[in-house]
C-alpha cells in the first residue's frame, strides 16, 4: 500500500494540483481552479442516502478487515483529474474499475497487481465492498470542502494536502504560516472514530515533532460545528475562524521573546556539553567512535548490572 501511494501521490499545494496519470504514468500538474461555491453546488446535488441504503446492512467480516488500496486515492484522483467531487456511484465504480474484476461465478476479486489482501483466492460480493467504500465517502467530501474553504479564507497562509502524509503521517492538511508548518488532523466525534484516532496516535503516527491541531466534526448538541449541504455535513465558518486563531496563537507563542530565550538556553547547554566532551577526548587522546562502542557494550553487560542489583 505504502509503495503504491508513494508512486501515485496526489498533492494540492500553492494553487496547483499534481498527480500521476494512471494510464500514461506521466506526472500532471495544473491550476487548482475550484471555488467554494462550486464545491457547495456539487455537494447539494449528492444523492448519498439512496445509494448507501442499498448496501449499508450488507457486511462481511473479511472485506471489512482486509487491506486494500486506500479509497482516498480514488476520491482524490477523481477530484484532481476532473476538478469535481465524484458522485457516490462514480466513486464506487472507479474503485472497482481500477482495482477489481468480476469472476465467472459472479463474485469479485482484486486485480493481481493491486492485491494487497494477502489472502489466496480472496473474493467478495459487489455490495459488500460498495458499502465499505461509501462509508468513507462523506469524510472525503468534508475534507475537500475544508481544504477549499481554508484556501479561500486564510489570508497569509499556504494550505497543502498530500495523500501520502494523510495516510501515513496522519496529517490531513498542512498549513504554513510565517514559515512554520502546522498539521491538521480531522476526525468525527464518535466512539469508533475516537478509538481509531487514539490507535493512530499511539501506534501508527508520531506527532512528537509536529505542531498539530485536531479538528473534530460534531454533529449535534451544544458543540455542533457542522452545517449541511443537502445530505453532506461540512465544517461551519466558526471552525475555520477557530483554526486560524489556534494557528496564530501557536506560532506567536513559539516566536515570543521568552520562548526564544528558553530555546537558546537549551541549545547553549547542548553546545557546552558537546564542547566539554570534545575537549576531554582531545586532551586524553580518546577516539569518540571507540568510546561510543565501548559505552554501548558496557550498558549491555547485564551480568554487571545484576551483580549490583539492577535488573533489566
Amino acid at each position: 500500500m505504502k509503495k503504491f501511494v508513494a508512486h501515485n501521490n496526489i498533492v494540492f499545494k500553492n494553487g496547483k494540483i499534481s498527480y500521476i496519470d494512471m494510464k500514461s504514468r506521466q506526472k500532471v500538474e495544473k491550476e487548482f481552479k475550484v471555488s467554494l461555491s462550486d464545491i457547495h453546488e456539487k455537494l447539494r446535488k449528492v444523492e448519498y442516502v439512496k445509494e448507501y441504503d442499498k448496501c449499508k446492512d450488507i457486511k462481511d467480516t473479511e472485506i471489512e478487515r482486509t487491506k486494500m488500496i486506500p479509497f482516498a486515492y480514488v476520491y482524490y484522483y477523481h477530484f484532481a483529474k476532473n476538478l469535481q467531487i465524484p458522485s457516490p456511484n462514480e466513486f464506487v465504480d472507479e474503485y472497482f474499475d481500477m482495482f477489481c474484476y468480476k469472476k465467472k461465478n459472479g463474485m469479485f476479486a482484486f486485480k493481481k497487481e493491486h492485491d494487497i489482501s494477502y489472502k489466496s483466492n480472496f473474493e467478495f460480493k459487489y455490495l459488500e465492498l460498495k458499502g465499505r467504500i461509501l462509508r468513507s465517502y462523506n469524510t472525503f467530501n468534508r475534507e475537500i470542502e475544508l481544504l477549499v474553504k481554508l484556501s479561500e479564507r486564510l489570508k497569509g497562509m499556504d494550505i497543502e494536502y498530500n495523500l501520502f502524509k494523510d495516510l501515513f503521517s496522519g496529517v490531513d492538511l498542512t498549513i504554513t504560516y510565517q514559515g512554520k508548518k502546522v498539521g491538521i488532523a480531522e476526525y468525527v466525534s464518535t466512539k469508533r472514530s475516537k478509538e481509531w484516532k487514539t490507535e493512530k496516535n499511539e501506534n501508527r503516527h508520531n506527532y512528537d515533532d509536529k505542531r498539530m491541531i485536531d479538528v473534530i466534526a460534531v454533529f449535534g448538541g451544544k458543540d455542533k460545528n457542522v452545517c449541511n449541504f443537502g445530505e453532506v455535513y461540512c465544517y461551519d465558518d466558526d471552525t475555520v475562524k477557530k483554526i486560524e486563531r489556534q494557528i496564530k496563537d501557536m506560532i506567536t507563542k513559539e516566536t515570543s521573546p521568552k520562548k526564544q530565550e528558553v530555546k537558546n538556553k537549551e541549545k547553549n547547554k547542548e553546545l557546552l556539553t558537546d564542547n566539554a566532551f570534545a575537549k576531554l577526548f582531545k586532551e586524553n587522546n580518546i577516539n569518540a567512535e571507540d568510546f561510543t562502542k565501548w559505552y554501548q557494550g558496557f550498558m549491555m553487560n547485564t551480568e554487571f548490572w545484576n551483580i549490583i542489583g539492577i535488573n533489566f
